[in-house]
C-alpha cells in the first residue's frame, strides 16, 4: 500500500512540448513502473487560462474526472464539475478550456500495450532531441545529415527516441471521448458502511471506473483482489491501516492487499481498477 497525501506535494510545470497556449499546472500524485505496459501516471490538472490543442490522438488511454470547472473536447464534448471522461487510445479529440478548471488525470498504457511515458523519459528525449532540433509549438523540427528539413508533433518525436522505433496507433475502440454523470449511477451496498457505484469497464483488460463511499464513523475492508487499484479521495477523512487519509489523498492497493478503511467523516473515493496485461 501507498499513501500519498496532497499538501505534501509541490506544482510542476508542464514537460510535455506539445503545449499551444495557455496557463496549465501539474501535480503528481502517483505513478507506475516505466517500460510496463500497463505504466501509469496520476495527475492532478490545474488550467487558470486560455489553453487550447488542435484535434490529435494517443497511443495511451486517458480517465479524466472533473473536479471543478469546465473543460471541451469538440463539439458536445464538454466536461462539467463531477462527470468522468474515458478516452481510448486511438480516438481523436481537441481540447479548449472554459475558464479556470481542475482535473484529476489517469494516464495509462492501453491494449496495444505500448505503455505510456512518464515525466523522467520525457525529460530524458526533450533534453536529447534538443541538442539536434527545435521544439516550438507542439512541432519538432531539424534537418537531417542531406539538409532537408523535417516538421513531426513533438510527442510522437519523443516517444519514437524513447522507443526506438515508430509510434502506432490502434484504431479506436470507441468512435470519441465517452462522458459519463456518475450522479445517474445507482449506488450498490458493499457492507454495513459502504456502498459502491460502477461507472463501467473498459478496454477489454480490466480497466474499470467506480466510486466507493463511506459513511461517517464506519469501516470498510478493502480486498484488492487480483489486481491494483488506485482510491483518490475525493471528500472526507479517515484512516487507512492507521494512516491517516484526507480529500485528495491518493491510495495505490496492490494485488492481493486489503485496505481497513476507517471514515471519521463520510468518506467519498474514486476508483480506477487497473488493467492487466499478464499473459
Amino acid at each position: 500500500m501507498r499513501v500519498q497525501p496532497f499538501e505534501e506535494l509541490s506544482p510542476i510545470e508542464p514537460v510535455r512540448p506539445g503545449f499551444r497556449s495557455g496557463g496549465i499546472q501539474f501535480h503528481d500524485l502517483m505513478a507506475g513502473t516505466d517500460g510496463d505496459p500497463g505504466n501509469y501516471g496520476l495527475q492532478l490538472v490545474d488550467v487558470h487560462d486560455a489553453f487550447a490543442t488542435p484535434r490529435h490522438r494517443h497511443n495511451f488511454e486517458q480517465v479524466r474526472v472533473m473536479l471543478d470547472g469546465s473543460f471541451g473536447f469538440g463539439p458536445g464534448q464538454v466536461q462539467h464539475k463531477g462527470s468522468v471522461g474515458y478516452f481510448c487510445e486511438g480516438t481523436y479529440y481537441t481540447q479548449a478550456a472554459q475558464g479556470r478548471s481542475t482535473t484529476l488525470l489517469l494516464q495509462l498504457g492501453g491494449p496495444s500495450r505500448q505503455g505510456f511515458m512518464s515525466r523522467s523519459q520525457l525529460r530524458r528525449g526533450i533534453d536529447s532531441l534538443a541538442t539536434r532540433g527545435e521544439f516550438a509549438q507542439g512541432i519538432y523540427t531539424w534537418v537531417d545529415g542531406h539538409g532537408k528539413k523535417h516538421n513531426q508533433d513533438s510527442y510522437e518525436a519523443v516517444w519514437e527516441f524513447i522507443h526506438g522505433k515508430p509510434v502506432e496507433y490502434s484504431k479506436p475502440q470507441y468512435q470519441g471521448p465517452v462522458l459519463m454523470e456518475p450522479e445517474r449511477f445507482a449506488w450498490r451496498t458493499t457492507g454495513p458502511a459502504a456502498s459502491l457505484r460502477e461507472l463501467g469497464t473498459f478496454n477489454g483488460f480490466g480497466l474499470q471506473l467506480a466510486q466507493l463511499r463511506i459513511a461517517a464513523g464506519g469501516k470498510h475492508v478493502w480486498n484488492s483482489g487480483g489486481r491494483a487499484q488506485l482510491l483518490f479521495c475525493l471528500e472526507g477523512q479517515g484512516e487507512v491501516n492507521g494512516v491517516a487519509y484526507r480529500r485528495w489523498t491518493t491510495l495505490n492497493a496492490l494485488a492481493g492487499e486489503q485496505l481497513l478503511l476507517a471514515a471519521a467523516e463520510q468518506t467519498l473515493f474514486f476508483v480506477f481498477y487497473l488493467p492487466s496485461f499478464d499473459a
